[in-house]
């Protein structure tokens, strides 16, 4: 790969482990095409050296697409060192202006093996628990055009940062999970949930970034978290303000910036 995307990934790297920001790379120093983002996310993600403990996708959504400026999906990986259960604080160095985002994220119970054939809908429902979460996702890029915008995302690990997550949830199918009252937010600003097109069936989205992710070569394995994406608008964190979301009677989660 080409010098130019090879620094570009470890200016990323930095930036992650620093809490900072870089300019945004322009003309042949940002990638030109998915396959290039791809490479300096899984290059990026190689210099940090914590593993991986999952994968999410931001904009799997045409409408959502659209409404952000996006020209198609953003997948993205979750480190295993930013995984939290319940609760998180979180130091406000790191995740100064970052977001909260509501998330259907899925872990598996058994690997996936690569195969001809996409798995079906009910195929990936079988082989995963619901997990209720709240992404706390940003950007290591001062990103101020909309030119190659979702290249950067992808580049940049998919815009993600932390996970806060619940525990795992068998029996979830018998929920409706787009008919569920989700209740989250800090203190007098709770935030505003995606509804019509916004909101589609998650299962069917998971299903296509399983697929998607199989497409590129990465092995899914069990107890592999999979987040499909933000329910609500993004609320950006406030330090020392506990932002809670609780997902009906089954979870209820909080991260706050210390």
């Amino acid at each position: 790969m080409r010098a130019e995307l090879k620094r570009l990934a470890s200016s990323l790297a930095l930036a992650w482990k620093a809490g900072t920001r870089i300019d945004e790379p322009t003309g042949l120093n940002r990638p030109q095409s998915r396959n290039e983002a791809y490479w300096v996310q899984d290059r990026m993600a190689e210099l940090l050296g914590t593993g991986v403990g999952g994968w999410k996708i931001g904009a799997a959504l045409r409408a959502v697409q659209i409404a952000e400026g996006h020209d198609g999906p953003i997948p993205g990986r979750i480190m295993r060192d930013r995984i939290f259960v319940g609760a998180a604080e979180l130091p406000h160095a790191l995740y100064a202006g970052y977001n909260a985002e509501l998330e259907y994220a899925f872990r598996l119970k058994h690997a996936l093996p690569a195969r001809g054939t996409p798995y079906s809908r009910d195929e990936v429902a079988s082989a995963v628990n619901l997990v209720p979460g709240i992404e706390i996702a940003g950007s290591r890029l001062d990103i101020r055009s909309t030119n190659a915008k979702t290249l950067l995302a992808i580049a940049d690990n998919g815009s993600g940062g932390a996970f806060v997550f619940g525990e795992d949830v068998a029996d979830w199918q018998k929920l409706d999970l787009n008919g569920l009252s989700i209740e989250a937010g800090m203190p007098g600003e709770p935030v505003e949930l995606y509804r019509g097109s916004q909101r589609g069936d998650v299962v069917t989205v998971l299903a296509e970034m399983i697929d998607g992710l199989l497409q590129r070569g990465v092995a899914l394995s069990a107890g592999d978290y999979l987040s499909t994406g933000s329910l609500c608008v993004p609320l950006q964190l406030r330090r020392g303000q506990p932002f809670d979301a609780r997902f009906g009677g089954i979870c209820q989660l909080r991260v706050t910036l210390v």
